[in-house]
């Protein structure tokens, strides 16, 4: 019997439900003892969970990094379920760990910064644990010489079950719907869903819309556009298998780049018997089969043609959905899931022991470094901001920061302003969202953020913004942040 940590940045959402589901079928199946591990909260469903089941649940342990170090040092093993969260590469780069066997599953598909693979990232484990086939083609990977890859990366597809969803089937209604469930938010969803949506042509659709969090801005979007009846906006929901049995078609059109990997929403709309119309992103390819269980469409057009055939031809759908279902249940159970864990928990046992630090050129990091770490390969603009003895080469990177496109102008998602939130003293980090902010043509937060960074670095260092912004030179110097901040996950 062996002691399994599983450690992660907190608990609750998706990857919450993949913990969940896969240590309740191993607590069933399996001898081993399995602890977890959160640096920021676990949810109240997680907690309740925890305690009906009889797993060892920690939460905040980011201020608590003593009593984690404990565990880690007393587990055979510790499987870190990585994605660019500020808590977690907190604890990896400047927070050496006691000898351990240690496994990182990635819950991000690692193509797309800041959610990137880099190379530290995979030295780090013993084994490398990938949740897509598409994080195969990921350019960190693809870099690692031939027999390293072997030796190190593994899979297992990240998938909750479909246990809860299984006695649910599509049911009778009135008119024609299209369902999309999941992270309303541009930062996964494609940017023109409504308008990639409502350009179908077919009488009377409806498109119901569930999750956030940033539904009611995308609800005011629809209004403006004079589409706004097309759509219901339901926030979260509780009970997804009810949501899905009342959908004729699941419309998942995800944003180029995104971070996602399994997709468990796609798999418990096979599940139900909802084909899916996706676009070709590559992990999405890996849970739909095209023309047999949904449709993998390659651009927007495609994507609204595609929901119009579906609707003409309610016998191809009928097939679609009978071939999801059972292609559903022959390959998303969480049996497969628990056992191809197991094979790696008997791999990695039998190796020793052995201490982990992230490679540190001048000891301790500062956040920005920290930040800049978790970027890797990624991370050159930032690094030469950092750099004060190239002011030059240092302010051309600030304007090509303040363009960053994509995820790092996201609140979360291991954005600048999601390290920000966690560390808000760091000067640099301060620097990049105010440049962010005031590329966005928000001189007031912008303001906020540059005065913060104003009482931190040396004047000359951003002078031209703060004249921009109004903001008079003081003559502090800079210091140095501490321990992270409680904040928004």
């Amino acid at each position: 019997m062996s002691t399994i940590l599983h450690i992660t940045p907190h608990l609750g959402g998706g990857v919450g439900r993949v913990l969940r589901n896969f240590l309740t079928y191993s607590r069933d199946h399996s001898a081993d003892t399995h602890r977890l591990a959160c640096l920021d909260y676990a949810n109240a469903p997680s907690q309740a969970w925890a305690a009906a089941a009889g797993i060892d649940l920690s939460d905040n342990l980011a201020w608590r990094l003593p009593a984690l170090l404990e565990m880690v040092a007393a587990a055979d093993l510790a499987v870190v379920n990585w994605w660019n969260h500020p808590l977690l590469f907190d604890l990896l780069v400047r927070h050496p760990l006691p000898p351990a066997r240690v496994l990182l599953w990635s819950h991000v598909s690692g193509h797309t910064p800041p959610q990137n693979f880099s190379r530290a990232l995979l030295d780090y484990p013993d084994l490398f644990v990938v949740a897509t086939p598409y994080s195969f083609e990921a350019p960190a990977i693809r870099r690692l010489p031939r027999k390293k890859r072997e030796a190190k990366v593994r899979l297992v597809f990240s998938c909750a079950g479909i246990d809860h969803v299984a006695q649910a089937s599509p049911r009778p209604h009135a008119g024609f719907r299209i369902g999309y469930i999941g992270t309303v938010d541009y930062a996964k969803m494609h940017r023109d869903f409504l308008q990639m949506s409502a350009a179908a042509r077919i009488p009377g659709v409806r498109f119901v819309v569930c999750g956030g969090p940033s539904e009611e801005a995308i609800r005011r979007e629809a209004l403006a556009a004079g589409i706004a009846e097309k759509f219901y906006f339901l926030g979260q929901v509780d009970d997804v298998a009810q949501v899905l049995a009342d959908l004729d078609v699941f419309g998942y059109p995800l944003a180029p780049g995104h971070y996602g990997t399994g997709e468990q929403v796609l798999i418990e709309a096979l599940a139900v018997g909802v084909p899916p119309v996706v676009l070709d992103n590559g992990p999405e390819g890996h849970v739909v089969a095209d023309g047999v269980t949904g449709l993998v469409v390659q651009n927007s057009r495609e994507y609204t043609v595609a929901l119009e055939r579906l609707f003409r031809e309610p016998a191809w759908r009928l097939r679609l959905s009978e071939n999801a279902r059972r292609h559903a249940r022959q390959r998303f159970t969480i049996a497969q899931t628990a056992q191809a864990w197991q094979a790696l928990f008997q791999e990695a046992l039998e190796l020793p022991k052995s201490p982990r630090a992230w490679p540190q050129k001048n000891g301790g990091a500062t956040a920005a470094e920290v930040f800049v770490a978790a970027l890797g390969e990624e991370a050159k603009e930032f690094a030469r901001s950092l750099d004060q003895d190239q002011l030059k080469r240092a302010l051309a990177a600030d304007r090509r920061i303040a363009r960053k496109p994509g995820l790092f102008r996201s609140a979360t998602r291991g954005s600048v302003f999601h390290y920000q939130s966690f560390f808000p003293d760091d000067p640099y980090l301060n620097l990049w969202a105010g440049l962010m902010l005031l590329a966005d043509g928000d001189p007031v937060k912008a303001r906020e953020r540059c005065a913060a960074a104003q009482s931190l670095l040396p004047p000359w260092r951003l002078s031209q913004y703060l004249r921009k912004l109004g903001i008079p030179a003081g003559d502090t110097r800079p210091r140095e942040s501490a321990a992270p901040c409680r904040a928004s996950a």
